[in-house]
Order: structure tokens, then C-alpha cells, then sequence
């Protein structure tokens, strides 16, 4: 990759929190068949969902005003879902940023990686802002000099936990399923658990505990299929049980 090339669509410049909340709003509303202002613009203002289509295109969940795969997991995931699935739209879209260096980079650094873009001034900060708090949502490693960079207000922790979803609507389970477990990890690593009871009887456990920036490709590829699998069986049962 040549860092000097201008890479010609800019990077996401809009709030990060204001993206969450997109998110959170996808969640609630589902994700329409065409993305149009006549859509968005009951929630966000003219110049914010501008900002909000333009990152959309940048991380290939739109194209153009049509929804692709990838929005309709990032409105379905759970919070560690979510972390997988960004870690994986990050890694595919900003390929002026070398990831393996962002452990020991400076601002500066961070900075001259940037301006392959075609940003600068204030938008290049705002830029810069977006990546690096969506980056540290992801929990990638990178320096307390990056961190610094990030602007905004942490991430909100929810309350309750997130509603699942049956025939595309948003529904709170009658019976508390099991959710993901927390387990200790290395520093850099991501771990996530869930138990999937079996309708014949017995669960199937799955653990997942990666560093995503030492996979390949293909291991990449696997570990999200397991993750949607176990969502899509587990949805299953839940329409069964209604």
C-alpha cells in the first residue's frame, strides 16, 4: 500500500456518540430497504445525517442509498457483537492506517497516516477523533498517546440487557436466556462466552478469546460466522418458543 497516494472517499468526520446513537436507532426502527433522507431526517438533522451517509459509504454499509449487510448486523448485535463487527468494519476501511503500529504510535504519527485522506484542518481532527473512539469501543491496543485523541463522552452502558429480536421486530424475552460471560483475557484480546441449549437436549458452549489483529483472513471469517450462527440458532428458538 502506498501511505503518500490520496485516498479519495474522506473518513468518517461526524460524532462518534451521534453514530452510536444511529445505531441504537437502527436497532429500535429496523433498517429500511433504501436509506434516503426521507428516512433519516426524522431523527437527525440535514448536515448531521449527510455526515452519517458519507460514513456509512466509507465503512461499506451503504451503497449509495442501499443498505447492505453488514447495517442490518451492526442494528442486530449485542454489545460484543457489536465490539467484533466494528473491529472488522475498522480493519476493511481504513487502509492508510497500519494496525499492527497503533500500540506504539504518536499523534503525530496517527496524523501523517490521515492525510492519505483527503481531510484537513478541523475535519482532519474530527476525522481522527471518530477513529480513534471507535477504535477504543473495538478495545484495540493502541498507545495512551492515540487515546488522547479521541474527543466526546464514553460510551453509554446499558441499563438492561439488549432485547432480541423475533420476525424483525424488537421484543424482551419471556425467560431470561443465558448471556455472554466476561472472561480474563491477555491485554490486546477480546473473550466472549454463551451457552446454546440444544432443543434434543445438552448446550453447546462457545468461548471466544482473540487478538482480531492476529488472525487471518479466513480465521476472521470463521470466528464471525460462529458468532452469527449461534445468534441465528439461538433466534430460532426463540420464534419456536413463541
Amino acid at each position: 500500500m502506498n501511505q503518500r497516494a490520496v485516498l479519495v472517499m474522506p473518513p468518517p468526520y461526524v460524532s462518534f456518540s451521534t453514530f452510536r446513537t444511529l445505531r441504537e436507532w437502527l436497532g429500535d426502527e429496523g433498517v429500511p430497504l433504501r436509506f434516503d433522507r426521507s428516512f433519516w431526517q426524522s431523527k437527525f438533522s440535514g448536515s448531521t445525517g449527510t455526515q452519517l451517509v458519507a460514513a456509512l459509504r466509507f465503512l461499506g454499509l451503504l451503497d449509495r442509498e442501499q443498505p447492505q449487510q453488514g447495517m442490518e448486523r451492526m442494528a442486530e448485535a449485542t454489545t460484543a457483537e457489536w465490539r467484533f463487527l466494528l473491529a472488522e468494519l475498522l480493519h476493511d476501511s481504513y487502509t492508510a492506517v497500519p494496525f499492527d503500529e497503533l500500540p506504539r504510535a504518536t499523534p503525530a504519527m496517527v496524523r501523517g497516516w490521515f492525510r492519505a485522506y483527503p481531510v484537513d484542518g478541523h475535519t482532519l481532527r474530527k476525522a481522527i477523533s471518530f477513529f480513534v473512539s471507535a477504535a477504543k469501543e473495538a478495545d484495540l491496543p493502541m498507545s495512551n498517546g492515540v487515546r488522547k485523541m479521541a474527543k466526546g463522552r464514553p460510551a453509554r452502558q446499558p441499563a438492561t440487557p439488549p432485547a432480541d429480536r423475533v420476525e424483525g421486530k424488537r421484543v424482551l424475552t419471556a425467560s431470561a436466556e443465558p448471556r455472554p460471560a466476561a472472561t480474563r483475557v491477555a491485554p490486546g484480546g477480546s473473550a466472549n462466552q454463551t451457552v446454546v441449549n440444544l432443543e434434543s437436549g445438552g448446550t453447546v458452549t462457545l468461548s471466544v478469546a482473540v487478538d482480531l489483529f492476529q488472525l487471518s483472513e479466513r480465521d476472521r471469517r470463521f470466528v464471525l460466522g460462529l458468532i452469527d450462527l449461534t445468534k441465528g440458532y439461538t433466534g430460532e428458538d426463540a420464534q419456536k418458543a413463541n
